[in-house]
């Protein structure tokens, strides 16, 4: 199906953005004029087209019309940088880019980039719907003139690409995640199922896949200013928007979370889900409302999820302890292994079963009782009550004589001593913790983390953090710092 058959047009507020707000009918209606203007460009049915600008309106209204013609909206990470972007857009062929009024002109730093033809949202959709509008058309007539605009929208196999991610693996070499209609249909209705969507709620959103599901469910999501980096977004600024517009739940990262609780303790929301990102104690202590752990990732989304009201005392010391971070039961639709490494195998429906042309499966993929196995690349064990624990990415972790030392068991303890981060790494055949200067004193910081085996501690001026999210440590960054 195509998966603009859930999306109901109605006159219900779908998406709000600073001072801009649109209904469902209203959001439909431009992404199917968009559309059509897309299909006069001469895109169709398979057209792959990148979609180069930041989380908001403009965005969705993009890929619905992508959708209603039966092209594939593309995704790259453009904060990896100009030669992963290139290397990444040289690896599909693209058929056309949509920018806004910056990107626009930003694209043509990328050679690759500078290639395609280009066009914008803004100019394109139809006059004639918006003077109709303008003009005061009844519901009843919007609702007449978008039937009969949707009776054209294209009918899909559930195995036609709805999205096309590029994500690096641990080689650096661009993967492509494709995810097709039915893929999202099935992963839209696990999300749902655990993350509780709801008519009545007003939404704070940041993570792009959650928000076509709070679209799909009917629900209205507050966008955040628009921000080229999201770990540059407004908090103050959201925080009032919030307030005004009656946001009650959140859905988004630790990293935009933290900065919110700094300006205020969010009285107005009812409920609050964070994911994208390691969720430690010292965040989760200071939310004053009802907030839920979601593990999961790019090619199985969601893996796990928990309450932090659920989680009884004994488990917080162990947290504290440096056991790790718990993230809760697997998800039924999902099965979970731990293979011999410690490394988390999950299989399920809503798992991807491999990356686009094969490239990337020999790394990620394992085939083993007839079912394919996605290698996740984080460590982890499964309790006796049958929760998943997480213990950090393989690949930060130390061997050594004294065993396997995992990033999450010190970065917990840290946290729950120092309420800071910090990195681990191995120099000189030493283990060594790397804290941001000024943040604690190195031998408090060697005293607590001693039955870990720490020999030393080093200091950086900042930690090096993803610029996505702001919410993971750049291990590589943070190794080209310390040569």
């Amino acid at each position: 199906m195509n998966l603009l058959e859930l999306l109901k047009p109605s006159d219900k507020t779908a998406l709000i953005q600073g001072k801009k707000s649109v209904s469902f009918l209203e959001l439909l209606e431009g992404g199917l004029s968009f559309g059509e203007h897309l299909r006069q460009k001469g895109m169709g049915i398979g057209s792959r087209i990148l979609i180069f600008m930041p989380l908001s309106i403009d965005l969705y209204t993009a890929i619905i019309g992508m959708w209603g013609i039966g092209a594939v909206p593309v995704f790259i990470d453009f904060s990896a940088g100009a030669y992963f972007v290139d290397s990444s857009a040289k690896r599909l062929k693209l058929d056309m880019i949509v920018c806004d009024g910056l990107t626009q002109f930003v694209r043509y730093r990328y050679p690759e980039l500078r290639k395609l033809k280009s066009t914008r949202i803004k100019k394109s959709i139809a006059n004639d719907y918006i003077k109709k509008m303008e003009e005061g058309d009844s519901l009843t007539e919007k609702n007449n003139n978008f039937t009969e605009k949707n009776n054209r929208v294209i009918k899909l196999e559930n195995k036609h690409p709805a999205l096309l991610t590029f994500t690096s693996g641990t080689t650096g070499f661009p993967k492509i995640a494709c995810r097709t209609h039915g893929f999202l249909l099935a992963q839209y209705n696990v999300i749902s199922e655990h993350l509780h969507f709801g008519e009545s709620n007003i939404e704070l959103g940041t993570l792009p896949i959650f928000i076509l599901a709070n679209l799909a469910a009917h629900s209205t999501t507050l966008l955040p200013y628009k921000s080229y980096v999201p770990s540059a977004i407004n908090a103050k600024k959201l925080i009032k928007k919030m307030e005004y517009v009656g946001v009650n739940r959140a859905i988004c990262s630790p990293a935009l979370m933290e900065k919110l609780l700094k300006h205020s303790n969010l009285p107005g929301l009812k409920s609050i889900y964070l994911g994208g990102a390691p969720v430690y104690p010292g965040l989760l202590n200071i939310i004053k409302t009802d907030v839920h752990i979601v593990y999961g990732s790019t090619e199985a989304e969601p893996i796990a999820s928990i309450r932090w009201a659920d989680i009884c005392l004994e488990d917080k010391h162990k947290i504290k302890c440096g056991a790790g971070l718990l993230v809760g039961k697997i998800v039924p639709q999902i099965e979970c292994r731990i293979a011999e490494n410690n490394e988390i195998l999950v299989s399920g429906e809503t798992v991807l079963k491999g990356y686009l042309d094969g490239i990337g499966d020999d790394e990620s993929k394992i085939h083993a009782d007839n079912k394919i196995w996605h290698k996740t690349g984080d460590a982890g064990h499964i309790d006796e009550q049958g929760r998943l624990w997480l213990l950090g990415r393989i690949s930060q972790a130390i061997y050594d004589a004294n065993g396997t030392l995992y990033p999450f068991c010190a970065e917990c303890i840290l946290d729950a001593v120092f309420g800071i981060r910090g990195a681990i790494l191995a120099q000189n055949g030493k283990r060594v913790i790397i804290v941001e200067s000024g943040k604690a004193n190195k031998e408090k910081v060697l005293e607590a983390l001693k039955p870990l085996h720490i020999s030393e501690v080093g200091t950086v001026k900042r930690l090096p953090m993803d610029k996505r999210h702001n919410g993971k440590i750049d291990y590589a960054k943070l190794k080209e710092m310390l040569i």
